[in-house]
């Protein structure tokens, strides 16, 4: 097989996989979760007919007094009708009379005792919610592949759901592989690097909701690697791995997939940095082998992996969004490849950083996002316009 372009590998990642299974869950529990089918109001907003203030309801607009004759506080029904010559007094939210026509604020009027006095005139049905104003049951409030905010959530409790179909978390299994990598925190060695792809994959996993496992580091060995890969598979939707998928004296990943009756899906990508990247299906499942390199890593995770992670539990939106924005400094990349360029903006444009280089990786601490050059363009010129994708938007709903 041979390197695809990033829109062709992209398109047959997705392609290549579908939504995981459904579940229901209490509302309680909902919050994160990405809903698995159009929620629907289960009943009227408001579901009786409720005064918008603090006031007294009348029936008889056109007296200029009333005998105020009781009164309902929030929540309270106001089931009995009202004589023409009484008023009621209503909290906000209070139980408003079928046949009152109107109801005048506090401000608006004067009482004194059980007598009520109006200065001007009243408004026919002005200040009151009747049943249903806001929405009726079988509205819809939110779509399929919508992630259950707090403000979405708040609105379903608010709107009286009970009960939830969203799609169930999915579950990763990771295998971070290398003999060479050191744990964080520890001393360090000579010929060795700290092992970094965890501290980014973990929390943006788990921000998307995901149930994560992680194996390893694992030696360069092909067998631990096929036994790891085999322990994960029996419990994970999704299998990502760190290194091993190049093509040097210790990269094992390619044939042991072979052996263990994996379908290629994708075998390297014309992206720099990147390009080796490796997926791959079994069945349902999908492995997704990542470079090592830590820069390399990165971006084939916010390039390739978040979406297909999106697309796996349910999102609605989970392609990346590029946008255009205009640079503030030249970049250069190479015909033939997609040059995938460090960001930040500045002054409202965007501004490359210094360092590009796939070996090195500090410099991310700075970047917010990726310029794209695609396979057709050697260069960009200052005050070109190019494609540019924010890392919080691609893991956010943001991402389209």
């Amino acid at each position: 097989m041979s390197p695809v372009s990033y829109p062709d590998a992209l398109h047959s990642l997705l392609t290549a996989v579908s939504p995981v299974g459904k579940e229901t869950v209490c509302i309680g529990d909902a919050l994160h979760r990405i809903t698995a089918e159009r929620v629907l109001a289960p009943q009227p907003l408001p579901n009786s007919r409720r005064s918008a203030v603090d006031g007294f309801a009348l029936a008889d607009v056109t007296r200029r007094q009333w005998r105020v004759a009781g009164s309902r506080a929030a929540g309270e029904l106001a089931t009995d009708p009202l004589a023409e010559e009484d008023a009621l007094a209503v909290m906000t939210g209070g139980g408003v009379p079928d046949n009152a026509k109107a109801v005048v604020r506090v401000e608006e009027s004067h009482q004194l005792g059980d007598s009520l006095c109006l200065a001007d005139g009243v408004v026919a049905n002005g200040n009151i919610n009747e049943l249903g104003h806001e929405l009726m049951p079988g509205y819809s409030l939110l779509d399929a592949g919508c992630r259950m905010d707090a403000i979405r959530h708040s609105t379903l409790c608010y709107a009286g759901v009970s009960d939830l179909c969203v799609y169930r978390p999915l579950r990763v299994g990771v295998m971070l592989s290398g003999g060479e990598l050191l744990t964080p925190g520890t001393p360090p060695r000579p010929g060795s690097s700290y092992e970094c792809h965890r501290a980014l994959l973990q929390p943006t996993l788990e921000q998307l909701g995901c149930q994560c496992t992680f194996a390893g580091p694992v030696a360069d060995d092909p067998q631990r690697i096929h036994d790891t890969v085999e322990q994960l598979a029996e419990h994970h939707d999704l299998i990502v791995t760190s290194g091993g998928v190049s093509m040097g004296k210790y990269d094992f990943v390619r044939p042991l997939l072979k052996q263990q009756e994996f379908e290629l899906v994708v075998d390297r990508t014309k992206i720099k940095p990147g390009s080796p990247l490796l997926a791959a299906k079994r069945g349902e499942q999908l492995f997704v082998a990542m470079p090592g390199y830590p820069a390399a890593f990165l971006i084939n995770l916010f390039l390739y992996l978040v979406p297909v992670i999106k697309r796996l539990a349910g999102w609605q939106r989970y392609a990346p969004l590029w946008q255009h924005e205009v640079l503030n400094a030249p970049l250069r990349g190479r015909v033939g490849r997609s040059d995938m360029i460090r960001i930040q903006k500045r002054a409202e444009k965007v501004a490359p950083l210094a360092d590009q280089l796939t070996s090195h990786y500090c410099g991310f601490a700075q970047a917010e996002g990726l310029a794209w050059l695609d396979e057709t363009r050697s260069h960009a010129t200052a005050g070109e316009s190019v494609a540019v994708c924010w890392f919080d938007a691609l893991v956010n709903d943001g991402g389209q």
